[in-house]
């Protein structure tokens, strides 16, 4: 819960909000919704892939409208779980149980029938939906199609579908790359750009979710036992400014925005995401000639392995400002653990874009 969130986030070196993930839409957890928004906890998450999203649909409902009133923003994992199962199953049954078959086991359908189940649940509830890393094609039309109908459903992709493809998969350490969704093919990626470009979607967010080289390798494990998750956030500007900006797919400005001022606006931060008179002074300086090839050993994760490893990109950051206050200079983080705070999130309202 938020306590335990509290504790784990008390030595952060920056700010933090929470999103509550809500896996048993009960009666109690429904009733806490008005007390967790009077209180800045203005975000939920629901995945639609569990098991028992269908099964508890009516609750889930009652969930969306609750969070609705309290003006929250639902952030939803988009894979339809019987989709995802039977296609599952179908590749065990046949002994397809390698990596190299991950993709198959999550096709883009799931995408394309989560995001219209849920944007027929915006239409019902009234809710405010972020739609979490999106991979493919269809889940771009999907989300055209309920943005074209007025609702309030917000997009977001992730690094990993904007430089890779689901041919890491046909490599003998292909688990490294395991992340739900799973990659797509080429045309999956042009089309990420597109829509970034466009507007169609609205944020990057990195779902830094790093495993060792152990864990994701392990021989014994089938393609639906491999952690999944990977880490995305320390090469997060350098590689959208090097693939993104340097090779005109998006403008500076654009970047920004996908980056820092939708999602700050969207989440309800109303200090972050811009340089304004009152807001919080986070604030990047960038050198944008700097070349360098990512290495693991010269991150600040505890990962072992970056998927980028041995990409050359063009431009780094050089200084990091939190509140003001040097949080990273020349390669090193310079702040003081606990220097990150909570930062309470905005209920939307029906004005909130």
């Amino acid at each position: 819960g938020i306590e335990r969130g509290l504790r784990d986030a008390a030595m952060s070196l920056a700010d933090y909000a929470f999103h509550v993930v809500v896996t048993d839409p009960s009666d109690a957890v429904i009733g806490e919704l008005p007390s967790l928004a009077r209180d800045g906890h203005t975000g939920l998450k629901v995945f639609m892939v569990a098991p028992r999203f269908d099964e508890r649909i009516t609750d889930y409902i009652r969930l969306l409208r609750a969070a609705a009133a309290a003006g929250m923003l639902v952030a939803v994992h988009a894979e339809d779980h019987a989709v995802v199962a039977r296609a599952t199953a179908a590749l065990h049954a046949a002994g397809h149980d390698g990596v190299r078959y991950f993709p198959e086991s999550r096709p883009a359908e799931a995408e394309d029938v989560a995001i219209r189940s849920a944007a027929q649940l915006a239409a019902k509830t009234g809710v405010s939906l972020y739609l979490v890393h999106l991979s493919s094609r269809v889940a771009l039309a999907a989300l055209a199609d309920a943005k074209a109908r007025g609702l309030r459903v917000f997009g977001e992709t992730r690094p990993l579908y904007l430089y890779l493809t689901l041919d890491r998969f046909e490599r003998p350490d292909a688990a490294l790359w395991v992340g739900q969704p799973p990659l797509r093919e080429r045309d999956d990626v042009d089309a990420m750009w597109d829509a970034l470009r466009s507007g169609l979607l609205d944020a990057v967010g990195t779902d830094h979710y790093p495993h060792s080289r152990a864990a994701k390798l392990a021989p014994e494990l089938a393609f639906d036992r491999v952690p999944p998750g990977v880490a995305n956030l320390e090469t997060l500007l350098p590689m959208l400014y090097s693939e993104g900006v340097r090779r005109a797919r998006l403008t500076v400005e654009r970047m920004v925005d996908v980056l820092a001022t939708s999602p700050a606006r969207i989440a309800g931060l109303r200090s972050k995401g811009e340089i304004a008179v009152g807001g919080d002074a986070d604030i990047v300086i960038f050198d944008p000639e700097e070349t360098r090839t990512i290495r693991a050993s010269e991150m600040h994760s505890a990962c072992d392995y970056d998927p980028y490893e041995g990409w050359l990109v063009t431009g780094w950051p050089r200084l990091t400002l939190l509140r003001g206050e040097i949080a990273y200079a020349n390669g090193e983080i310079v702040a003081r653990p606990g220097l990150g705070r909570l930062v309470a999130r905005a209920a939307r309202t029906e004005s909130s874009s």
